[in-house]
Parts: structure tokens; sequence; C-alpha cells
């Protein structure tokens, strides 16, 4: 099927001597420390550059062959090596926000599991609290209306987590402020996308006549302004991020400086990916 038939609109230990080891082919490794403190690995008459795993612990190093602390970003990855420069795995604060990095160190963002537990990361990988993990088939909200199941449905996690990365992109090279992902938000969004997916339409008003609105008074959401987006098609979810960027008015939406928070529910059903996004402030 043609594309266009189905589109709608991431100090513990410092180095105080120079240390040499040997490799396995017998040429001499050691670090060396540099009149402006910083380190180099010297291995022959060669610098080591990039990453460099020495004694089972990964640095990384500049195109000057320098060793870097703190946060590295790595072809688009996030990584944080600490004082002694040794790259870190699991949960870091820094600045007194909590960021996740996984075994391979990259910092993670969107859902993750931990013990048990779910956390949100937002695009920036910092923690969200307040935020509550939704299983896939959990998209009915109690004090709104039952749906039905005309039609099987899943959540599209990974979809709507780089939806809101790739809005929070451009709202940031625009010097506006991220937005922060909001749970009454993200559980309406759902809600309105299974809601269109069950009852098959596409439209801002239902069948009866009710809109986003009414659903976030009938949850006793309070807010200033609020707005909404919709969009489908059958053959890419995060494309719906394109979808509603090339258009004016949904764009308008997605960069409007008074929004602060946003619900984006992505769902795949009745042979569609549909997508809903939910702003106020």
């Amino acid at each position: 099927m043609n594309k266009a038939s189905l589109k709608k609109i991431v100090s513990a230990v410092v180095v105080l001597a120079t240390i040499t080891t040997l490799s396995p082919l017998g040429v001499s490794a050691q670090w060396r420390q540099n009149t402006d403190s910083t380190w180099n690995y010297i291995e022959g008459n060669k610098i080591t550059k990039g990453w460099e795993n020495i004694s089972d612990t990964w640095y990384y190093f500049n195109l000057n062959g320098k060793m870097n602390i703190g946060w590295i970003c790595d072809n688009g990855t996030w990584y944080y090596n600490d004082n002694s420069g040794a790259m870190q795995k699991g949960w870091l604060n820094d600045k007194d926000k909590w960021y996740y990095l996984d075994n391979t160190g990259a910092m993670r963002t969107g859902w993750i599991k931990d013990n048990e537990k779910y956390y949100y990361l937002d695009s920036t990988g910092a923690m969200q609290t307040g935020a509550v993990k939704l299983d896939n088939d959990t998209v009915n909200v109690n004090e709104l209306p039952q749906l039905p199941q005309n039609y099987d449905i899943s959540v599209q996690v990974d979809a709507e987590n780089k939806i809101i990365e790739l809005m929070n992109q451009k709202r940031t090279e625009a010097g506006l402020q991220a937005l922060t992902m909001d749970n009454t938000l993200l559980q309406v969004a759902r809600y309105k996308s299974n809601h269109m997916i069950q009852y098959n339409y596409f439209d801002h008003t239902t069948p009866e006549g009710i809109n986003w609105t009414s659903w976030l008074k009938s949850l006793g959401y309070m807010y200033n302004a609020t707005g909404e987006n919709i969009a489908y098609n059958n053959y890419d979810p995060v494309e719906l991020f394109t979808q509603w960027w090339n258009s004016p008015g949904h764009r308008e939406n997605m960069m409007n400086a008074s929004y602060n928070k946003v619900g984006v529910g992505v769902l795949n059903g009745n042979g569609k990916y549909m997508g809903a996004q939910e702003f106020s402030n």
C-alpha cells in the first residue's frame, strides 16, 4: 500500500605517578601527566586516542590524546567518566539529578526497569519523579468511559519516547524550555489514540461530541492552556513526528512557549499507528 494512502496528519582515585605496564607484544605502555595536569596514555611511541580498555577499565582520550572526565558525547551517545577517568555504569547523581548508565556505559532515556521498578528518564537523561509505568494493555483510564475491544492494540513506548526526544531537540534548538512528560497527559493521549482506533474515526472531537478537554476536566486536571495534535499512518510510528512537524498548525503546538508539559500516546491497531499529543502548562 502506498504510504501516502494512510498518512494523516545520555574523584575516586587520581593517578599520582607514571604507571608502566607491558603489553602482550612486549611494547611499553605508560601513563604520562602533562603540565596542565591532564593525562595521556602512551603505547610505544603512539598516543592513545578514543576509547581504551586499560586493566579492565574503560577510559576516553580526545583527539589530542588527553584523558577526558565528566560527560562525554561519542557518536550521539552520552557517557560519564569519573575524576579518575573511569567510565561509569548504573545510577549516577550529577548536580542533584539522577541519570542511568547501562552496561555499556551509555546514558539511557525513556522508561527503564531496575530492581523490578520502573523509572522515566527524560530526553536529557534526567530521572523524572511522579512518572508511572503503564503496561502495554493498560490504556483505559478508570475515571473515563471503558473502551470497547473491537481491535487488538499495542502501545508503542519506544516511539512515544523518541517523539518526545525529537520534539524537545527542536525546542532546545529554538531556545525554548523542554517539555516534561506528564503522567495524566500520557494517559489521556493513549486513551485518545485507542478511542480513535476502537471507534474507527479520526478527529479531535469524538462521535459523541466530546474532546480531550472534557476528559481532563473529568480527571480534575488543572491547566491554564492546553492543545492536542493527532496523526496516523500505516508504516512507521516515529514518522508521526515528521507529519506533525511538517504541518504548520501542529508544529505551532509543539513549539508553543507557553506549554511545559506533554503526553504522547502512540498505539498500533486496526492496521495503523495512531498518535496523539496532549499539551498543557
